[in-house]
């Protein structure tokens, strides 16, 4: 847990701080999983900016060298993962290697996977093996032999989502192959930049700008890749990031409203109830009752 910067890639690490101003510039990590346990960092990588929230996980590839600021009035917590140079490709060797050549060449030089590097949101099973690692951390000064299944687990769920990453590229239209997958980037493009601006109003053109394609286009695919349209995946998870800071934050209502990119308090109170059964208020005051029995 926060070792030296010369430890990263040759063991696993977790880095985790907090603070309202904080800046690293053109940093070179190893393969690493960006969280944010309260308000936002910002990434800077490969020419793009990353906006992690609460409810969205980063990943970036060994090697990216990358930029990272927080400028907040707010206290800023992050939770980062530094993998192992190897670790997580020993594990996807082993998965679709027969047992036969494991035997043979137990030692066998490992292929970089290369992460598309993109935010994942809430659903990710990444950010909830990352959260439960954490709350382990919180609870008791865990083993490091006991740390060291939850990075497996974790490497494991990252290699799924890889998985799945490439099977939804295929679904998408073109005939080639390099068509497929440069449309599936570009619409994670908009999607990253919409998972960046939960916090302010965002227009569908600026999301297919982002991704570099016509507002048509990019809406049509959107549905197509993720099932739902760029205005319904983005207003679901500013809900869902609503829900995260009304159980844990003190500001008000309003507040939270306004920082999950919702303009109108009566709005985000209908959308509110319609998503979750109850009204911010209410659903609060229940969050706030489960805490106290824990």
């Amino acid at each position: 847990m926060n070792p030296h910067h010369s430890v990263l890639g040759k063991e696993n690490a977790i880095l985790s701080g907090s603070g309202t101003d904080y800046y690293v510039a053109d940093f070179e990590g190893s393969l690493s999983i960006k969280t944010v346990v309260s308000g936002c960092a910002v990434w800077q990588a490969g020419g793009r900016e990353f906006t992690v929230h609460e409810n969205s996980y980063l990943i970036l590839n060994d090697r990216q060298r990358y930029t990272m600021t927080i400028e907040s009035a707010k206290r800023v917590t992050t939770f980062c993962l530094f993998f192992r140079r190897g670790f997580v490709e020993d594990i996807f060797r082993t998965a679709v290697t027969r047992s036969t050549l494991l035997l043979d060449s137990p030692q066998e030089d490992l292929t970089e996977l290369g992460f598309v590097e993109r935010l994942e949101s809430e659903h990710s099973p990444v950010l909830g093996l990352t959260r439960r690692l954490r709350a382990k951390l919180g609870a008791n000064n865990a083993p490091e032999e006991i740390l060291e299944d939850d990075f497996v687990s974790i490497a494991e769920a990252m290699i799924n989502e890889h998985h799945a990453a490439a099977s939804a590229a295929a679904k998408l239209p073109g005939a080639r192959r390099s068509t497929r997958d440069e449309l599936y980037r570009r619409l994670l493009r908009g999607r990253d930049y919409m998972l960046s601006s939960l916090d302010r109003p965002v227009r569908l053109t600026e999301a297919a700008q982002a991704a570099c394609l016509s507002t048509y286009h990019f809406h049509r695919e959107f549905r197509r890749l993720f099932g739902e349209t760029p205005h319904q995946y983005l207003t679901r998870h500013r809900l869902e990031r609503a829900r995260l800071l009304l159980a844990d934050d003190t500001s008000s209502v309003v507040d939270i409203c306004l920082a999950s990119g919702f303009e109108s308090p009566a709005s985000f109170s209908l959308l509110f109830r319609r998503h979750f059964g109850s009204s911010p208020t209410k659903f609060r005051q229940t969050a706030r009752q489960i805490s106290k029995i824990r």
